[in-house]
């Protein structure tokens, strides 16, 4: 008996300390996109919805679900106002390496997909409306969205000080120190997803690719190198990267 009442503590522990992201981390995550899309709302006929509830399915169904996903739909509702859905599956939210300030990352690159502005992709298949291209997705999420959220997102992981870090947030003055020490440290939960995919990013290099226009196909997105590049200069607050923005920012300016 001793020791099955050990073992459900061992197993209690170790989802303690291996989850990602708790449930209830995931809904302080949700909650504080809600307060900063009032502030970052383009106009108060577009409203921010964060996995829509189906009818008949429990309201943990989105959470429950284990891919590592997430996704943005733009629909009018019967209000006839503009409603910029996200989906954050579960799943992302438990891949290691994940952490609530990645989290929001990811909500607010799929938040810019719909208020992210210029460049936009193509709609071939017509659904009505242009989302903007994943790099601008990338530059809105760390240029625009994840500092408001963080006013409402208490720290729930330690921001870290690496010296690639101070050295980037001292070449910058958009945010205040610890701010940007925190956008960078966020960035970290999006290196683990793109190794989950099989890429390896970093701080310390950068994409050599230079385009010479821009890629509006729906299914297209930039390397992950050039990706990762674009939320460093959205922190820096400079241009968008020429690794995918013609004409933009030479890569690795500041690096």
């Amino acid at each position: 008996m001793k020791k099955l009442i050990l073992l459900v503590c061992l197993f209690t522990l170790t989802k303690s300390v291996f989850a990602a992201v708790s449930k209830d981390e995931y809904e302080q995550v949700k909650d504080a996109l809600y307060q900063a899309y009032s502030e970052l709302a383009p106009s108060q006929n577009e409203v921010l919805q964060i996995n829509l509830p189906i009818a008949g399915l429990p309201d943990s169904y989105w959470w429950d679900i284990d891919m590592i996903h997430a996704s943005y739909v733009q629909a009018t509702n019967q209000e006839d106002q503009i409603e910029h859905r996200i989906y954050l599956m579960g799943g992302f939210g438990r891949l290691a390496g994940m952490t609530p300030d990645g989290l929001a990352l990811t909500a607010c690159h799929e938040i810019g997909h719909g208020i992210g502005g210029d460049p936009k992709k193509d709609d071939p298949m017509n659904m009505g409306y242009h989302s903007s291209m994943e790099g601008q997705s990338d530059y809105f999420a760390t240029k625009d969205c994840l500092a408001v959220v963080f006013k409402y997102l208490p720290e729930l992981r330690e921001v870290k000080e690496k010296p690639i870090y101070k050295d980037l947030c001292s070449k910058q003055d958009k945010h205040e120190y610890f701010t940007c020490l925190r956008l960078l440290t966020a960035m970290e939960a999006d290196q683990a997803f793109f190794k989950s995919n099989g890429d390896e990013v970093s701080f310390g290099t950068y994409s050599s690719n230079v385009a010479t226009e821009l890629n509006s196909d729906p299914s297209y997105y930039p390397a992950a190198q050039c990706r990762f590049d674009t939320m460093i200069n959205g922190i820096l607050d400079l241009e968008r990267p020429e690794c995918w923005y013609p004409g933009g920012e030479k890569n690795g300016t500041l690096r």
